[in-house]
């Protein structure tokens, strides 16, 4: 199972921000994963390079290079920038270099968790674009369709064909396969839902969205209830059961 977080890497020359950083993010902001602590702007290229971030704690004054002479030796960034300093007069370049936000020492919690959270908003954006992007692309193509979803680690092209159910809790969505293997990715069942509405995807339940080529049977039993060919049984909500049978009715003729 993959739970997709966002790969930071930290930048500054004091070592005892840096642990205290990754502490701080570690304990409060569980969504960002730390892939990496650089000391000064040489060594944050190299691992820019290396690790190739989605977001990067920076601070701005560091010896042989401060933190904006370094985005600026980097034509076409893909990455977002959260300024963490000691000095304030640097805010409104900052602003200019089109940070997420620009933190002083020392680092306010709440402040913190509210700047990672524009991050994690702003590239669900990036990835809603790609899916819907990618399933448009598909359309007027022969090829088998594919859906993307994001990991922690890169995009998985999957056949939605071979997609059996979604299930929703709060915030994050359970992709479940075929092959018994599931995805966790952080967004919501109604983003889902929104994306598959034309590939014979229904919603049965508050918390459920079903392939409707993966249905073996409706059982009426227990108020009424779909096994799935992946062995694993969905109730039906009563308010939708009427729209659910006549739905699977229509899409399997």
């Amino acid at each position: 199972m993959t739970m997709e977080k966002i790969r930071s890497i930290i930048i500054d020359d004091e070592l005892n921000n840096c642990e205290n950083l990754k502490n701080i993010l570690e304990r409060y902001c569980p969504e960002v994963e730390v892939a990496g602590i650089a000391h000064n702007a040489a060594e944050g290229l190299g691992l820019i390079s290396r690790v190739n971030p989605q977001l990067i704690f920076l601070d701005i004054q560091m010896p042989g290079g401060s933190g904006f002479d370094m985005l600026e030796s980097i034509k076409q960034p893909t990455f977002d920038v959260i300024f963490v300093t000691a000095y304030n007069q640097y805010a409104i370049k900052a602003i200019r270099q089109s940070a997420i936000d620009y933190l002083l020492k020392p680092v306010n919690i709440l402040e913190l968790k509210e700047a990672v959270s524009r991050v994690a908003e702003k590239i669900n954006h990036k990835y809603n674009e790609k899916l819907l992007n990618y399933l448009e692309n598909q359309k007027n193509t022969t090829s088998e369709r594919k859906i993307a979803l994001p990991s922690s680690e890169r995009l998985l092209f999957v056949k939605i064909e071979d997609i059996v159910r979604c299930k929703g809790e709060n915030n994050y969505t359970y992709i479940y396969l075929i092959d018994g293997s599931s995805i966790l990715v952080s967004k919501t069942l109604k983003e889902y839902e929104e994306i598959l509405s034309e590939e014979k995807f229904i919603r049965v339940h508050q918390s459920h969205l079903i392939n409707a080529r993966h249905v073996v049977s409706f059982e009426k039993s227990d108020g009424g209830y779909l096994k799935m060919s992946d062995g694993r049984t969905v109730n039906i909500s009563r308010q939708r059961k009427e729209f659910v049978l006549s739905t699977l009715s229509r899409l399997n003729r």
